[in-house]
C-alpha cells in the first residue's frame, strides 16, 4: 500500500491531473432540484466511497446543479443492480461483471454512464512474505472472499484462467468477511492462503495491525489491461428522462475526485462530518486520520484518469478496449454470454457535459480547503 509521504505526493499531482484542457464551467441556471436515488454497492459508506457518499453534497458540487440525491446500501453489487432494475433506484454505482453483464445477457435493460474505478482494483493478494509469488502459485489454495456474490470473484477467476489454471477446481473461494475477520482468517487461524477483494479493503484489513499485517498483491499483464471494472449504472429510460440529473451526479463525482486527490485529509474529515460512525471509537486521531488516508488513496489511485495505459482526458470515458477487453475475459471462462457485445454496455453521450467544469478551480479550492469543527 501507498506510503504517507507517497500520499502527499500524489494529493500534491492534482493539480496536474486537472490540467487536463476540461472547458470552464458556465455560472449554472437556476432550476427547480432534479432528485436522483443512488445505490451504492457497499454495505457500509466507508471512506472509499466519499466521492459518492458525501463530497459532492458537502462540498456543495451537487447544490449548485440543482441536484438532490438520496443514496442507498446494497451489499453487493448484483443486489445494488436489481434495486435499479425494478425502478426502486435510478443509478447504481456496481461491478461490471455481475451488476451489468450478467443482468444484460438475461435481457436487462441497463447501460454504464461513467466509468468509475480505471485501474484494476480487484486482485489477489497475499501477506508479503507468503511464497506465493505468481497466480500460477495458486493452484490448490484458498483464497478468502467477502461473501461468494461479490463481484471480484469473476475478475479472479479470468485472470486466473489466464494463467493457466482450472479457476473452477484448482482454487477455493471462502468466504471470510472483512477487516479484522479477513485479517484472523489469513493470519492467525491461517484458513486461507490469500484474499480475493480489492483496495480499499486490503488498505482496512492492512490498519487492524500495521506493524504485523502486511500484503502484496499479485498481478499479470493481462490483469493490468482491465480498466472497466465498477461505473454508474442505468436503464435506458432514466437516461433519456433524466439526463441532467446524470450529468450533475457525474460531475459532482469528477469534482469531488480531483478534491480528494489534492486534499485526502480534508475528504477524510468531511466524511467523518457525514458520517461518524465511519471514525474508529477509542483511536488517537491521528492513526486513525492515517489509516483512512491510506484506505482512500488506495480507493483513488484506482480512479486516476492521467495514468491509464489509453490515454484519456475526461473523466468517466470509457474507451471501447476498456469494455471489449474485461468482456472477453469473462466470457472466455463461462462467466458471461457471448452474446452480449459490448456496444450494448455502455454509453459516452453524457460524458461531456460530465467534464463541463473548470477542474483547475477544483484544485485550487481543496489546496485551500479547511475543514470546520
Amino acid at each position: 500500500m501507498l506510503s504517507r509521504r507517497n500520499f502527499l505526493a500524489l494529493s500534491a499531482s492534482g493539480a496536474a491531473l486537472a490540467a487536463s484542457g476540461l472547458p470552464a464551467l458556465r455560472p449554472a441556471a437556476a432550476a427547480d432540484p432534479g432528485k436522483l436515488t443512488v445505490v451504492i454497492s457497499s454495505a457500509s459508506f466507508e471512506p472509499g466511497t466519499s466521492t459518492l457518499t458525501s463530497l459532492p453534497d458537502a462540498l456543495g458540487f451537487w447544490k449548485e446543479d440543482g441536484l438532490e440525491v438520496t443514496l442507498r446500501s446494497a451489499r453487493g453489487s448484483a443486489l445494488g443492480a436489481q434495486i435499479v432494475m425494478t425502478g426502486e433506484a435510478d443509478v447504481v454505482h456496481a461491478g461490471t461483471s455481475v451488476g451489468l453483464m450478467q443482468p444484460v445477457a438475461q435481457g436487462a435493460d441497463l447501460k454504464a454512464w461513467y466509468n468509475m474505478i480505471i485501474h484494476n482494483f480487484q486482485m489477489p493478494a497475499v501477506p508479503e512474505d507468503s511464497p506465493i509469488k505468481t497466480l500460477a502459485d495458486l493452484k490448490g489454495k484458498k483464497l478468502g472472499v467477502i461473501g461468494q456474490a461479490t463481484a471480484t470473484i469473476p475478475i479472479v477467476k479470468a485472470v486466473l484462467e489466464d494463467a493457466g489454471l482450472d479457476p473452477e477446481t484448482d482454487v477455493t473461494f471462502v468466504d471470510v468477511g472483512y477487516g479484522a475477520q479477513a485479517a484472523a482468517a489469513l493470519w492467525v487461524t491461517k484458513r486461507v492462503d490469500g484474499l480475493a477483494m480489492y483496495d480499499s479493503v486490503y488498505a482496512a484489513i492492512e490498519n487492524v495491525d500495521p506493524t504485523k499485517y502486511k500484503l502484496r498483491i499479485i498481478s499479470s499483464p493481462l490483469a493490468d489491461r482491465v480498466s472497466f471494472q465498477t461505473a454508474l449504472i442505468s436503464r435506458s429510460e432514466t437516461l433519456a428522462n433524466k439526463r441532467k440529473e446524470l450529468i450533475a451526479l457525474g460531475k459532482g463525482q469528477a469534482k469531488a475526485s480531483i478534491f480528494a486527490l489534492t486534499n485526502p485529509e480534508a475528504a477524510v474529515r468531511l466524511h467523518w462530518q457525514r458520517y461518524p460512525e465511519q471514525r474508529k471509537a477509542g483511536m488517537d486521531e491521528a492513526v486513525a486520520l492515517d489509516q483512512e488516508i491510506r484506505g482512500l488513496m488506495a480507493r483513488l489511485t484506482n480512479m486516476r484518469i492521467d495514468t491509464m495505459a489509453v490515454k484519456r482526458d475526461k473523466w468517466g470515458y470509457m474507451d471501447p478496449i476498456d469494455v471489449s477487453t474485461y468482456l472477453e475475459m469473462l466470457q472466455k471462462i463461462g462467466s458471461i454470454s457471448k452474446d452480449v457485445k459490448a456496444n450494448q454496455l455502455y454509453t459516452n453521450d453524457l460524458i461531456a457535459g460530465i467534464n463541463d467544469f473548470d477542474a483547475k478551480a477544483i484544485v485550487e479550492m481543496a489546496k485551500n480547503y479547511k475543514v470546520k469543527g
